[in-house]
């Protein structure tokens, strides 16, 4: 689960999207964008301007927040190159086409197998029979027009492990900003834990189960690996322990430290988590006969 949150500038907001408003200042930054540095007159060709005084007119209101000029020409910023980004998403073209698929893993309240859903820029992984709502997510229109819907979906749960595990890791996925998680005992969604970051910066909160941020673990893919299953090659919410935490159990309050069992071939993984989800210990445990 993701959320945004934090303080913001309206008026600054205001200004830097007022800079953009106008599309002879878009036709300067595509042209930019498909040849960077240009100089003054190779940039107002480029931009297809006639009028030189008009050209530099826009150009000004460009300069400094998305444009910045070097002696040798003329190039984005960093924010002028996240503008174009926004431009050349699919949400102002066509709609791509919206998906309804079985996701291939089941529902941890009712056991129906969950679906898949995408329209808009959102994705939903819902129950249709009990309508759990197991994760949601954005993935910019831009990346489901390109691909068919296998594809996409295959795109979308890599794009979100990264972004856990950024997160996980201390790294803001939206601003890059500082993050710190916490394991957080009652929610509120449908499971009992949860791993919450909060970004330091920009406010922005990512949740998941305990689990999934458990997936880029070196002992945690050692021992998936060694049952002849590989994370590269499976979507993040086929994997029990990254979907439910039914099987989490807590050893100890003080100090804090969770237990998420992870299950393959005749062997389990107890993975021991202390209060920020960092791994503490493994073990590695065969069923008694």
């Amino acid at each position: 689960m993701e959320e945004r949150t934090g303080d913001v500038d309206a008026a600054e907001a205001a200004a830097a999207l007022g800079a953009l408003a106008d599309e002879a200042r878009i036709d300067i930054l595509l042209a930019l964008w498909q040849s960077d540095p240009l100089g003054f007159a190779a940039l107002q060709e480029a931009a297809g301007f006639e009028d030189s005084g008009r050209f530099n007119y826009h150009l000004d209101k460009l300069v400094a927040r998305f444009v910045t000029k070097t002696d040798d020409g003329y190039h984005l910023t960093p924010a002028g190159a996240k503008a174009v980004d926004l431009v050349l998403d699919e949400r102002f073209g066509p709609t791509p086409a919206p998906i309804d698929e079985p996701a291939g893993a089941n529902c941890p309240e009712c056991g129906t197998e969950l679906h898949a859903t995408y329209e808009d820029g959102d994705l939903e992984l819902g129950c249709p029979a009990c309508e759990t709502l197991v994760h949601y997510g954005y993935f910019p229109p831009r990346g489901r027009a390109a691909r068919n819907a296998d594809d996409f979906l295959d795109a979308y749960s890599q794009r979100l492990w990264r972004d856990f595990t950024l997160a996980h890791r201390g790294v803001c996925p939206h601003c890059s900003g500082r993050m710190q998680t916490t394991v957080d005992a009652d929610p509120g969604w449908y499971i009992d834990y949860a791993a919450t970051s909060s970004c330091e910066d920009c406010g922005s909160t990512v949740g998941s189960t305990i689990g999934l941020r458990l997936l880029s673990d070196p002992e945690v893919v050692s021992f998936l690996g060694d049952h002849g299953i590989y994370v590269d090659d499976r979507r993040f919410w086929t994997f029990d322990f990254c979907l439910d935490d039914a099987g989490v159990t807590v050893a100890s309050t003080d100090p804090p430290r969770y237990v998420v069992p992870i299950d393959a071939g005749d062997e389990t993984l107890a993975v021991t988590v202390d209060e920020t989800a960092t791994v503490v210990e493994t073990a590695r445990r065969r069923p008694r006969h």
